[in-house]
């Protein structure tokens, strides 16, 4: 039934009212997604409000209506008491969430990352009673046991267990309750009955199709983000802002928790510590200040800033070890630079090798170091993988790219 009055409303051209869930509203890597998705419904036209467990302080003086958008913003409301550590169990958490979905009557929800504020996957199911629901996957969390990045492990493929070989780390899981976790998103996701599930990355779709065996419908919907915003700035105007030498090559790098062992601060010393000397290298994230030799951002809460740190650059590089997509590799290309990075996870669907970018084996730093002296020998050539990443974006990541891509996956969804 809900699907047939969504379906029938996306064949009139009628506007949806959608509810965007997740844990920690707009706050970081997946928060920024979580946004920019949020402005690709708004520039169609479509109502939307944003449910999170809680909202930073700088976070939430962002509007997130885009240049060119109705103001069809509902607004973003936060339930910090449903929380274990308010005294909530499973049911009331849920009760909490439902009812405050309900009373905004949508048409869809879309439901983002949840692993931070602990709520039960159990919401998926009480949800789907109101609206048509569909699952985001910005990582592999919705399709294993308890992590978000499985790395080498493959438990996830064939029945995660008691033997998981990181429980203690975030999203962390008692290895007894890793089983049932395991088979309950099979029972969530697979079957003529199940919650479909959209992707990030094709990287991230193959793992869910290798974990979820009878999955019920799942595609990609690429990331998109504002073209109008991220795009070159005069780089002498955007050094001067930032306060780094206008004369020297600027190698620009980091992620939102450089602590964070996936993004890969071991090997971006190692870089540093081989081409220290012949560039600049300028570093956001947070912990980004104990690492030698660089210029450190810290954690940069209002990402309006961010496309000034890309055009103040020459090159971006990413060390990540596990990516699902790679958010900061599509800004560096939207804003005119080059990048080098490691060929892991959904890299090089938005990294295109020898077009916006230069990939390598991972985790060849030596390698690595070569396409960095390149790019920094051939002024010529960064300028030409500058303007080929720029015109990606513009053709196939900007808003209203990821907004076409949502209106064919939900029109699909509707039909099977």
């Amino acid at each position: 039934m809900k699907a047939r009055a969504l379906r029938e409303k996306l064949e009139r051209g009628d506007r949806l009212r959608v509810v965007f869930l997740n844990d920690l509203g707009f706050q970081y890597g997946a928060g920024l997604a979580h946004l920019r998705q949020i402005q690709s419904f708004l520039l169609r036209g479509h109502e939307v409000r944003g449910i999170c467990w809680t909202q930073g302080a700088a976070e939430d003086g962002i509007a997130p209506v885009p240049t060119g958008s109705p103001a069809l913003w509902l607004g973003m409301g936060s339930l910090e008491h449903a929380h274990a550590g308010r005294g909530c169990d499973d049911r009331a958490i849920i009760r909490a969430v439902t009812d405050e979905v309900e009373s905004s009557s949508p048409d869809l929800v879309v439901v983002g990352n949840l692993h931070a504020a602990g709520w039960p996957l159990g919401l998926f199911e009480a949800l789907r009673r109101q609206a048509v629901v569909v699952g985001f996957m910005h990582d592999c969390y919705l399709v294993s046991g308890r992590c978000a990045y499985p790395g080498d492990c493959r438990l996830y493929e064939t029945g995660c267990d008691e033997s998981c070989p990181t429980p203690d780390e975030y999203p962390a899981l008692a290895p007894a309750k890793i089983p049932g976790a395991w088979r309950y998103r099979r029972e969530l996701f697979c079957g003529a009955e199940g919650i479909p599930l959209a992707a990030n990355s094709g990287w991230t779709l193959a793992a869910a199709r290798r974990s979820l065996a009878g999955l019920r419908f799942a595609d990609t919907v690429y990331y998109g983000l504002d073209a109008r915003l991220f795009k070159p700035i005069d780089r002498r105007l955007a050094r001067r802002l930032v306060g780094i030498a206008e004369d020297r090559f600027v190698i620009l790098g980091g992620a939102v928790n450089m602590a964070e062992r996936r993004k890969g601060a071991a090997l971006l010393r190692e870089l540093v510590a081989a081409l220290g000397d012949e560039a600049e290298f300028l570093v956001f994230g947070a912990e980004t200040a104990g690492i030698d030799r660089v210029h450190p951002t810290g954690l940069l809460r209002n990402y309006r800033k961010m496309p000034l740190l890309y055009s103040a650059a020459d090159l971006f590089v990413a060390t990540s070890l596990e990516e699902a997509f790679g958010q900061t590799l599509c800004e560096a290309a939207a804003c005119g630079i080059p990048s080098v990075a490691f060929r892991v996870g959904g890299i090089p669907e938005i990294a295109r090798h020898d077009c916006n970018a230069r990939l390598v084996k991972p985790f060849d730093v030596a390698r690595l170091v070569e396409e960095v002296r390149g790019f920094m020998r051939d002024a010529e050539r960064r300028a030409a993988f500058g303007r080929a990443g720029r015109e990606l974006v513009e053709n196939e990541f900007t808003l209203e790219a990821q907004g076409a891509r949502w209106m064919k996956y939900l029109d699909e969804l509707c039909r099977t």
